[in-house]
Parts: C-alpha cells; sequence; structure tokens
C-alpha cells in the first residue's frame, strides 16, 4: 500500500513538473518572439527596412524551431494561424508597406501570446 501511495506521488510530481516546464517555456520564448517583432515594428517605423528586415529573419529562425516544440502542447490550427501572419511580414516589408506590417505585427504578437496563454492553467481554459 505504501510503494503504491509512493509511486502515485511520484508521478504526480513528475506530471506537475511536467506542466510547470512547459508553461515557463512556452512563456519565456513567446516573450522572446514578442521582442523581436518589437525590435522589428521600431526599425520599420524609424524607417530603417534593412534592420527590419534583419528581426524578421531572426524571429522566423526563432519561430522555426518553437513551432515544433508547441506543436506538442497546441492545437496546430494556432499555429498555422501565426505561420500565416508570419510570412506576411517579409512581403509587407519588401513591399515598404509600413502601415500593414506594424498591423501584420501586433497580429501576430496577440496570436503568440494567445499560444503561450491557451496552455495555462486556468478556469477560461477548462470550461
Amino acid at each position: 500500500m505504501i510503494k503504491n501511495l509512493k509511486t502515485a506521488i511520484i508521478i504526480l510530481a513528475a506530471i506537475l513538473l511536467l506542466i510547470c516546464s512547459s508553461h515557463i517555456y512556452l512563456n519565456s520564448s513567446a516573450q522572446r518572439m514578442s521582442d523581436i517583432i518589437n525590435s522589428a515594428e521600431k526599425s520599420a517605423i524609424e524607417g530603417n527596412i534593412d534592420a527590419a528586415f534583419k528581426q524578421i529573419d531572426a524571429f522566423e529562425s526563432e519561430w522555426a524551431f518553437n513551432k515544433h516544440v508547441y506543436a506538442t502542447f497546441i492545437r496546430h490550427a494556432e499555429i498555422d494561424l501565426a505561420n500565416q501572419s508570419a510570412a506576411k511580414l517579409r512581403a509587407y516589408l519588401k513591399d515598404e508597406d509600413i502601415t500593414d506590417f506594424i498591423a501584420e505585427c501586433e497580429t501576430l504578437r496577440m496570436q503568440i501570446k494567445h499560444i503561450a496563454e491557451s496552455d495555462r492553467f486556468s478556469l477560461d481554459n477548462i470550461f
């Protein structure tokens, strides 16, 4: 009986550790990507399109790695929406359409924030 209780406690602790680590990872990676988007947006507003392109390159690299990890926690439809927004950023910069670029940056930031929050344990996510 005691052995079964110890086993159950160890399994529960492992599950809680996994939940906490995934939450921390999602939040920290989402924050890093949002920071990159903010930098790209700032560069574009200041008229520095080349710097904005470099920031978008950095974002795409970060996103390429993270989206595979996110796929283990998040519905693929959420990831697909962020993929679509990310693809639009480069096109808007290429056309130097700063207004649409800024709007799409905001959309992508919100999608990434939503992805990170959708894994969070809360009553909103349960009901």
